[in-house]
């Protein structure tokens, strides 16, 4: 598992917060997926409160953001966001029960390697 980039990512939306919303999707189609609305995921990605794990990517000459939201043993939320002019939300999908499993798992394999702990990685809650 990779560094957690949830600071840097906190800090890059405070910046461009103001400047608004691009959505690499069709918002209907976000919406029905995820079962919220454009107002709520929008919500989420400012406030951060949430946010379990952040993961940077470098693809095609651009940085991109996983960001993982778990809300309960069987479900949570991944963004994949990167900023241009505005904050540019690529896609959104569910989660379900065996990928967090399998986050759990490679969780539990980092807080047991000192050589690769983070601290952050308390605020994860086991359900």
């Amino acid at each position: 598992m990779t560094k957690n980039y949830s600071e840097e990512l906190k800090e890059l939306i405070e910046v461009y917060k103001e400047k608004g919303f691009e959505w690499g999707k069709p918002i209907d189609y976000l919406e029905f997926r995820n079962g919220c609305s454009k107002e709520d995921m929008e919500k989420e990605i400012i406030n951060c409160n949430c946010v379990e794990f952040v993961e940077k990517q470098k693809e095609q000459r651009e940085t991109r953001y996983k960001l993982y939201f778990v809300y309960s043993s069987k479900t949570g939320r991944v963004y994949v966001v990167k900023f241009t002019e505005k904050i540019r939300i690529i896609t959104i999908y569910p989660i379900g029960r065996q990928t967090l499993k399998n986050y759990k798992r490679e969780l539990l394999i980092l807080l047991f390697s000192p050589e690769k702990f983070d601290s952050v990685f308390f605020r994860i809650h086991f359900c």
